[in-house]
C-alpha cells in the first residue's frame, strides 16, 4: 500500500483489513463437534453455511469499495469462501444421504436406553412388592398370634363372665338408647333449654342430672347418683308438653306423650334399671379380684396391639396397591416402547423382529 498520504490507498487497505478480521472471526464461530452424530454434523452444516453466505457478502462489499484498485488478490478470498462453501455442501448431501442413519441410530439407542431404564424400574417395584409381601404375611402372624393369646384369656371362667356381662350392658345401652328414649332425644334437649333459661322449675341436682341424661343416656340411667332423677325427669317433661312450652307440633306430641304415659305406668323403667345395676355389681365383684383384673387388663392391651398391627396392616395393603399400581403403569409403557422398537426396525432395515416381553 502507498503511505498514508494517500488517502484512497489507505482508505483500501482499511476496508482489506476489516474484511479479512470479520471473514477469520466467522471461520472461528465454526463450532467443530467433538463427537459425531446427526446433530452435531447438522450444527456444522448450519455452521458452514452461516460462514459461507457471511465470507461471500463480506467479499462482495469489500469489493464494491475497491473499484478501480487492484490492490485486494481476490483469488485467495475466493478460494477460502469455495472451500467453506463446498464443506457445507458435501455435510449438506450426506445428512440427508448416509448420515440419516445417524439418526436412526440415535432413535433407536433412545428407544433401547428407556426400555432398558424402564425395566429396571420395574424389576424395582416388583422387589418392591415382594418385600411388601413378606411384611404382610409378618404383620398378619402377628395378629393371628394376639388373637390366640386373646382367645385364650377370654375362655378362663370370671374373665369370660366378666367379658359376658360388658357385652349384654352394650346390648341393653343400645336398646335403651334405640327403643325406651326413640322418640325422647329431642324433648330431652328441649327440656335441658327450657331448664336453663328459667322456663321450667327443675333443682340444681335434676337439672344436672338431666345434663348428663342427654350426654350419656344408659349411664347415667343406671348410676345411683342421677338415675333417682329420671323419674321426676320425665313428669317435668310430661309437665312442660301439657303446658305447650315444648313448642312440638300435634303429631309429634302425640308421640313423645304415649311413649311417656308408656314409661311412667309401668314397671318396665325400673326392671331394665334393676337388670342394669345388677350386671355392673357382678361386674365391679368379678374385677375385685386381682387375678381377674390383670387378666382383664392385660387382655385390654392386647386389644390395643391387635388394633395398631390392623392398622399397620392397612398401611401394607396400601402401600402394595400403589406400588402394584405404578409396576401395571410401568408394564404398559415397556410394552409400548418394545412395540416402537419393533416398529422402527422394520421401518429402518425392513426386517421383522419380535423382542422378549419377560
Amino acid at each position: 500500500m502507498a503511505s498514508k498520504k494517500d488517502v484512497a490507498s489507505y482508505r483500501a487497505a482499511r476496508v482489506i483489513g476489516h474484511a479479512g478480521q470479520q471473514a477469520a472471526a466467522s471461520l472461528r464461530d465454526i463450532q467443530i463437534p467433538a463427537e459425531v452424530s446427526w446433530e452435531s454434523l447438522k450444527v456444522l452444516k448450519d455452521g458452514l453455511s452461516s460462514a459461507s453466505r457471511s465470507i461471500r457478502s463480506l467479499r462482495d462489499s469489500a469489493s464494491r469499495e475497491l473499484s478501480g484498485f487492484y490492490l485486494l488478490d481476490q483469488r485467495s478470498f475466493s478460494g477460502t469462501l469455495d472451500r467453506v462453501a463446498r464443506s457445507a455442501e458435501r455435510l449438506s448431501a450426506f445428512l440427508d444421504g448416509e448420515g440419516a442413519y445417524l439418526q436412526r441410530v440415535k432413535t433407536m439407542t433412545g428407544i433401547i436406553e428407556s426400555i432398558e431404564a424402564a425395566r429396571r424400574e420395574l424389576k424395582q417395584r416388583l422387589d418392591d412388592s415382594a418385600s411388601l409381601a413378606k411384611e404382610q404375611a409378618q404383620v398378619q402372624a402377628s395378629i393371628k398370634e394376639l388373637i390366640a393369646r386373646v382367645d385364650e384369656l377370654t375362655a378362663k371362667g370370671d374373665l369370660h363372665e366378666v367379658l359376658e356381662i360388658e357385652k349384654e350392658l352394650r346390648k341393653e345401652g343400645r336398646a335403651f338408647r334405640g327403643e325406651t328414649l326413640a322418640h325422647l332425644k329431642r324433648p330431652l334437649r328441649r327440656l335441658g333449654d327450657l331448664s336453663q333459661r328459667g322456663d321450667l322449675a327443675m333443682g340444681p341436682d335434676e337439672r344436672e342430672a338431666l345434663s348428663k341424661f342427654i350426654e350419656s343416656p344408659y349411664k347415667s340411667f343406671l348410676s345411683h347418683k342421677t338415675g333417682q332423677y329420671l323419674a321426676s325427669i320425665l313428669e317435668n317433661m310430661r309437665r312442660a308438653i301439657d303446658s305447650g312450652k315444648m313448642e312440638f307440633k300435634p303429631k309429634k306430641t302425640g308421640r313423645v306423650s304415649a311413649q311417656l304415659k308408656q314409661l311412667t305406668g309401668t314397671s318396665h323403667l325400673g326392671e331394665k334399671q334393676e337388670k342394669g345395676r345388677r350386671l355392673l355389681a357382678r361386674r365391679r365383684e368379678l374385677l375385685h379380684n386381682p387375678q381377674v383384673k390383670e387378666m382383664y387388663q392385660w387382655r385390654k392391651g392386647l386389644l390395643l396391639k391387635i388394633e395398631e398391627a390392623r392398622r399397620q396392616e392397612q398401611d401394607v395393603e396400601e402401600r402394595m396397591r400403589s406400588v402394584a399400581s405404578m409396576a401395571d403403569a410401568l408394564n404398559r409403557r415397556l410394552q409400548e416402547l418394545l412395540r416402537l422398537a419393533e416398529t422402527k426396525t422394520r421401518e429402518y432395515v425392513g426386517r421383522e423382529v419380535e423382542l422378549e416381553r419377560t
